[in-house]
């Protein structure tokens, strides 16, 4: 296999058959190193060079592409990569229409009516909750992710300033889930003194 492919390969991150073919690696050569070891299969139809830079975005993208284009990163996983809570997700935490179904265990589907377009950010190669739709929704999901994580990001992202409890209160509101955020409100007024 030519270096300058392999190289280029290194730099995609995770990728399909398809990335592959447009530079000219057919099936039957990825198969080959696979098989060689010198790309690795992360799952049924996508590949990543060992070299390449792996990243809570490597997982991100590895979802997208796995789930689809109608989702987008949130749960545990949005909170971490905000830094806003030190504990690291098992799984991939992604947000779904309530159809979408996986067999994976690697991603942790949170199946939602909310939509899916408002504080989406897009990222290279994948699609991510804003800082305040993470929180807001941590809310919604304490019940999955517990009361005192949720009031605990939303406690450090506003001590760190990284956003206002007015703009996590507008996100709720247009999503359609202030009344989560409002039965936590005392509890969060009560952690930020």
């Amino acid at each position: 296999m030519d270096r300058n492919k392999m190289k280029q390969l290194q730099k995609l991150g995770p990728f399909k058959l398809a990335h592959a073919r447009s530079m000219g690696i057919s099936h039957q050569q990825l198969s080959q190193l696979v098989k060689e070891e010198k790309i690795l299969r992360m799952q049924r139809g996508v590949y990543l060079h060992p070299q390449a830079k792996i990243t809570d975005e490597i997982s991100f993208k590895i979802a997208y592409q796995r789930i689809g284009k109608d989702s987008a990163i949130g749960g545990l996983s949005a909170l971490f990569y905000y830094h806003i809570i030190d504990q690291v997700p098992r799984q991939t935490w992604v947000l779904v229409p309530p159809t979408k179904r996986t067999s994976s265990k690697r991603f942790r589907l949170i199946r939602t009516k909310t939509s899916l377009t408002h504080g989406i950010i897009e990222g290279d190669g994948y699609r991510i909750v804003s800082r305040e739709r993470a929180i807001a929704e941590a809310f919604k999901l304490a019940p999955k992710i517990g009361e005192r994580t949720a009031i605990h990001a939303c406690r450090i992202a506003i001590q760190e300033k990284q956003t206002t409890i007015k703009k996590i209160g507008l996100m709720a509101e247009e999503l359609g889930i202030e009344s989560s955020f409002r039965k936590y409100f005392e509890a969060i007024m009560g952690a930020l003194q």
